[in-house]
């Protein structure tokens, strides 16, 4: 917009254009700028609004150093109030590059950057940066909401979810999220602080990293990689969990598994014996006799004393097994362990003194100490 008048004059202006409060031939700004870009209306039939992201910049001519505007008038454009100000209390910016000669004036603040004196082709450039800048700080704070979602989602996955497939699966869908929102941040909003490398120009580059410090986006940025960099590691020690539930689980499904063949095959392989016997086409098999008669006592004793022999080998296994868990379990996992260690292996003498009573005298090799009295000093008179 091309405005004439002062820069003091454009300050209300400014304010209306900040909160778009402003209309044209009775149309709002916002309507005026959907209509410009052919946007149409959302679903529910109202005009989409701006974003809360946005910086305005202020161009003007000068052409002696007596046309530029002071540090006061500064002030007033950048902080949009026609007030004074002390000076050392100001988040106001002046690029090196766009400060050189004494025409030229380059002053930037969070939402408004005023440029005077500069060629028409560093004000193109320098909208460029700005809309960069802003479209960078949207992006970031779109990115803050979708991680917000994610660690609310995390914090309530335990909720309706009754085996770890399910928990599996949402942490699997978070990760994801995740990683597609690091690369995000990465190319939308890192990649976007530095336009060196497409414009190559001091004083646009001077601009672009101040406004990004200005406005917070790097600072901001890094701030939410921490954030994503921390979710992440929560992840994915919920998923180091899960798969140590996962792991008991197969190891319940494997003793399960185990103990019923071993059962069958205990069965079976009693049977068998005892069929094979009776199957046998020898002289110890009488047909003529039952099977539960007293004559067959040795091959059922034979039979019992396998099983007792396997009985009593797991329960010796067993029995074992429940003495070295208990002698980890006592075992003392403290300092005081590690210091006897270290004193039976570098010596009790360093490690472990013994009282003072119980000291010797003198150590070999070292020098006994000797009580000398010191004759008394006379002092003259």
């Amino acid at each position: 917009m091309d405005v004439p008048g002062t820069l003091i004059e454009a300050i209300p202006l400014l304010e209306d254009l900040y909160y778009a409060s402003i209309s044209c031939t009775g149309v709002p700004l916002e309507q005026l700028a959907a209509d410009r870009i052919g946007c149409g209306p959302n679903g529910d039939g109202t005009v989409p609004g701006f974003l809360p992201e946005r910086h305005q910049l202020v161009f003007r001519s000068v052409d002696t150093p007596d046309q530029a505007p002071n540090g006061d008038i500064v002030q007033r454009v950048i902080y949009r109030t026609d007030l004074p100000y002390r000076a050392e209390h100001s988040s106001i910016r002046y690029p090196a590059e766009l400060n050189r000669r004494p025409t030229t004036i380059g002053a930037l603040g969070p939402y408004v950057s005023l440029l005077c004196g500069h060629q028409d082709y560093i004000e193109n450039c320098v909208l460029l940066s700005a809309v960069q800048a802003v479209g960078s700080a949207a992006r970031l704070r779109e990115i803050r909401a979708v991680a917000y979602t994610y660690v609310h989602r995390f914090r309530h996955r335990a909720t309706g979810q009754g085996d770890a497939h399910e928990r599996r699966t949402t942490l699997e869908d978070i990760s994801d999220g995740l990683s597609q929102l690091e690369v995000e941040l990465s190319y939308s909003v890192e990649a976007g602080a530095e336009i060196g490398m497409l414009v190559p120009a001091l004083r646009v580059e001077s601009f672009h990293q101040e406004l990004f410090a200005a406005i917070g986006v790097t600072e901001r940025a890094a701030t939410i990689g921490h954030m994503l960099n921390r979710l992440g590691n929560a992840i994915a020690a919920e998923l180091t969990s899960v798969e140590s539930m996962e792991q008991r689980a197969a190891d319940r499904r494997r003793v399960r598994t185990v103990v019923a063949i071993t059962f069958v095959t205990t069965v079976s392989g009693t049977l068998g014996l005892l069929f094979g016997f009776f199957g046998i086409n020898a002289s110890q098999g009488d047909q003529n006799r039952s099977m539960f008669d007293d004559h067959y006592t040795p091959i059922y004793a034979l039979i019992a004393t396998i099983l007792l022999c396997a009985l009593a080998i797991f329960a010796g296994m067993r029995l074992q097994e429940r003495w070295e868990e208990r002698r980890d379990r006592t075992r003392t996992r403290t300092w005081e362990s590690t210091h006897r260690l270290l004193a039976r292996e570098a010596g009790a003498v360093i490690l472990d003194p013994a009282p003072p009573s119980s000291l010797p005298q003198h150590l070999p090799g070292s020098r006994r100490p000797e009580n000398r009295t010191e004759p008394a000093r006379t002092t003259p008179r």
